[in-house]
């Protein structure tokens, strides 16, 4: 079962250092969505410099979002053998050199497809996974008001973008402003040096490292086997509505990578200044802020099921982008359009974190998390060189427009069928009196429903206990973290 501490055991836990942690984790969601979104800008200027074609082009763009999420299961490692501190700062030191060596390699684009495409891409991913992650750690009862916020910082970070990158490139070169956007990466690693590891990221660690054993009827000791699999969670393969929801993030991915990437260039085709066009990319974040806000509010202590936003969210998407070419030939038509991208993107995106711990549980949300990023590195690979070359083959972008609406409702649909795998979790009641919980009277739920537990000390199955799949009896102890000696509670049959 997955343990929750009460107040007087984690004093940080919905407050304290818990809010310090939530702003640095906003900083650095801000500082990685800048430098993720800036590829529409920078595809624009490479563009113009190299005077490629738009396919080859393209792939540099779609190579960093890809990396960006192909580094998701990396940081999961990370996260999971050692901390989310330890693997924000290793990803920002790995911003910081991927954009500085585009400084240098910004006179051939073969470089850059390996220092900024590559590089650059896995330093984002792994500094991104963590700092949604730590959330999970500090916060219960105020979760959705704080993964609201932290997520909304990729939503400021998506309306700074356009006319910030616009403007670095106008006065510094592309040289230039890989170069400051390497200082603006490095503060990354300032922002992941305040996320302390809290006590219940301790306790998970330790869960992970080790295996408990009852050596004779009162004693137990503490064998230090690593195990790989807790450090790994291969078994959520095994649940069938997360991999709905992982292919319903890659269609999703394809088709958010392809407008991200092609939007500002559609905007300029249709008659709009460069200026204007990349201005559009702050009503995206505009829409996206208040979508991520809105979106954690709802899914909350207590809140909406993520699984049927989701299902809402790709829907809307899927009308609202295969319409888009109506009322594309005007700028109104384009910021309206900008508006209901990210505030329904935004939403999705915010909502990738409540899914796993839904899904999976507390202990297994980073490797969620990461997996969901790594599968979504397949849309984000695939989708810009296939709108590119359906762009060099038909000279147009409504074709473009149209996959994109396909794909998000083909995400709606999996979605929908997602639901069909899922089943309630068995409630069991026990009825305890120790003056440690905050009830005499309490519910211990499966680990999935983790904002259900309310309970101030760690229950463990005992592992010599007899189960079979029709009746698992299972005995459950009181542990003392100090002296490791356990308490019998009660046995009980789940059916």
């Amino acid at each position: 079962m997955v343990q929750k501490y009460n107040d007087q055991q984690n004093k940080d836990l919905d407050q304290g250092w818990a809010w310090v942690i939530m702003i640095a984790a906003t900083g650095i969601i801000m500082i990685n969505a800048i430098l993720l979104y800036a590829t529409g800008v920078l595809h624009v200027a490479l563009l113009e410099k190299f005077e490629e074609d738009n396919a080859y082009t393209s792939l540099i763009g779609s190579i960093y979002s890809s990396l960006f999420s192909f580094a998701g299961p990396f940081s999961s490692i990370v996260i999971n053998a050692f901390s989310c501190r330890v693997a924000v700062m290793f990803g920002g030191v790995v911003i910081l050199v991927g954009y500085g060596l585009s400084f240098f390699a910004a006179v051939n684009l073969n470089y850059l497809l390996v220092t900024y495409g590559c590089v650059a891409g896995i330093g984002v991913g792994l500094s991104t996974i963590p700092a949604i992650t730590v959330i999970v750690y500090f916060f219960n009862k105020k979760y959705g008001v704080a993964i609201g916020i932290v997520t909304s910082g990729a939503g400021i970070g998506t309306f700074i973008t356009g006319p910030l990158v616009q403007y670095l490139i106008m006065e510094y070169g592309l040289e230039g402003t890989f170069l400051l956007l390497a200082g603006l990466g490095g503060n990354v690693i300032v922002m992941g040096a305040l996320m302390f590891p809290s006590d219940l990221e301790h306790k998970h660690k330790r869960e992970a490292k080790l295996n408990y054993s009852k050596e004779t009827t009162t004693k137990q000791h503490c064998c230090m086997n690593f195990d790989i699999e807790n450090i790994l969670h291969f078994d959520i393969f095994l649940d069938k509505t997360f991999m709905c929801c992982c292919v319903q993030y890659c269609l999703w991915s394809m088709a958010f990578s392809i407008l991200m990437l092609h939007l500002i260039n559609y905007a300029i085709i249709q008659g709009t200044s460069n200026e204007a066009a990349a201005f559009l990319m702050i009503y995206v974040g505009i829409g996206s802020t208040i979508g991520r806000l809105i979106s954690g509010l709802s899914v909350g202590y207590n809140g909406l099921d993520p699984v049927l936003l989701n299902f809402g969210c790709n829907g809307i998407l899927a009308l609202a982008t295969a319409c888009f070419p109506l009322y594309s030939d005007k700028y109104v038509g384009q910021v309206i359009f900008a508006v209901i991208f990210g505030l329904y993107s935004g939403g999705l995106s915010t909502m990738i974190s409540p899914l796993c711990m839904d899904l999976l549980g507390a202990k297994k949300v980073a490797s969620g998390i990461g997996t969901l990023f790594f599968i979504g590195g397949i849309g984000y690979l695939a989708g810009p060189p296939v709108a590119g070359a359906i762009l060099d083959y038909r000279g147009e972008y409504k074709e473009s427009l149209y996959l994109c609406g396909c794909l998000f409702l083909l995400s709606a649909i999996f979605t929908l069928v997602s639901s069909l795998f899922r089943s309630q979790p068995t409630e069991h009641e026990v009825t305890l009196s120790l003056g440690n919980l905050k009830d005499s009277n309490f519910k211990i739920f499966d680990e999935k429903l983790l904002n259900n537990l309310n309970v101030s000390v760690e229950v463990l199955p005992d592992q010599t206990a007899i189960c079979n799949r029709e009746n698992a009896v299972h005995q459950y102890f009181v542990a003392d973290d100090k002296t490791n000696e356990q308490t019998p509670l009660t046995t009980y049959c789940a059916t």
